[in-house]
């Protein structure tokens, strides 16, 4: 009996050294692949031929590229994940809930601007179900056979996106529509910009301590990412953005924007006490004067396009 029970004890004790063997090779595995410095949206260049199907297909595009990005990464969504990989890995767990938080005010503005003629005219029932039903879940909803989780229904809600786009000038019953005019370039323009002063006012956020600092600079670059892409689309569909808020603010806006995207130090700092001092960088406030620059640009160009 005692025999018995000595193997038992034997394999219970290899079991539990196979679990966490595998749990620290697979959370050093999602540390190593997953990445919060992606390649931004790069939008095809439109010539004179341009449908408006194609425009649509750039917006649509522009404004799920990050979230999309994300789903389809080796690791996939984590904020959700089983492993508890969120807890220890908060950095690509922030930045993803970034990208999410970006991507529901996105699919709200450019739908309710580019998808209809008029502010009264009826939503495209599937950029509704996309903005409403879809993005609206938690990032960390895991539901039963992952029927009712969160990595299903984003996935759902791009989809959306992209039928809606691949039914512009397609002459189908529930073909969408395209229309962007002056107004709905500005309130876009207007979105980002409220984007990147949300973020700002997190990372300036006098009660941040040193060990939630990199949490407020993960979210922020999330939220930043999913701005870049929309902007990167905006201006491929509408040439007025450059021709009237002036190529050197844009410019300036997508460099700020790109090294955002691209910041991503080997550990956060945030000074050395409440103020910083010259002994430790204050990574919160360098990620904070980018974006501080860059949404002052934009608004800029709203201010040329009031004009």
């Amino acid at each position: 009996m005692n025999l018995h029970l000595i193997k038992y004890k034997f394999i219970a004790l290899k079991a539990l050294i196979a679990v966490v063997v595998f749990y620290v090779l697979y959370v050093f595995t999602v540390g190593m692949v997953t990445s919060t410095c992606p390649n931004a949206y790069e939008a095809p260049t439109l010539d004179d031929t341009a449908t408006d199907q194609n425009k649509a297909a750039i917006l649509a595009d522009a404004t799920t590229f990050a979230l999309e990005n994300q789903l389809d990464s080796f690791m996939g969504w984590i904020p959700n994940d089983l492993l508890f990989v969120p807890k220890i890995l908060d950095n690509i767990r922030c930045y993803q809930n970034g990208i999410i938080y970006a991507t529901r005010p996105a699919s709200d503005i450019v739908a309710k601007t580019a998808s209809r003629y008029g502010k009264n005219d009826t939503l495209d029932p599937r950029l509704v179900d996309a903005t409403s039903r879809y993005f609206v879940y938690s990032g960390d909803v895991w539901g039963f056979w992952f029927i009712y989780d969160a990595e299903s229904k984003y996935k759902a809600g791009i989809a959306n996106w992209k039928s809606w786009a691949n039914s512009v000038d397609s002459g189908a019953k529930n073909a969408g529509i395209y229309n962007v005019k002056s107004d709905d370039v500005y309130a876009i323009l207007k979105y980002c910009n409220q984007m990147l002063e949300y973020a700002l006012g997190n990372l300036n956020d006098e009660n941040i301590s040193h060990f939630d600092a990199d949490n407020n600079v993960y979210f922020a670059k999330g939220i930043a990412a999913v701005v870049e892409n929309v902007l990167h689309g905006l201006l491929a569909v509408d040439s007025s953005v450059i021709e009237r808020g002036g190529q050197e603010n844009v410019t300036a806006a997508i460099n700020r924007l790109q090294y955002i995207r691209e910041f991503n130090p080997m550990y956060v700092v945030a000074g050395g006490n409440v103020v910083g001092d010259a002994m430790l960088p204050n990574h919160v406030a360098a990620i904070a004067r980018h974006i501080d620059v860059a949404s002052n640009r934009i608004s800029d160009i709203m201010q040329s396009m009031e004009k």
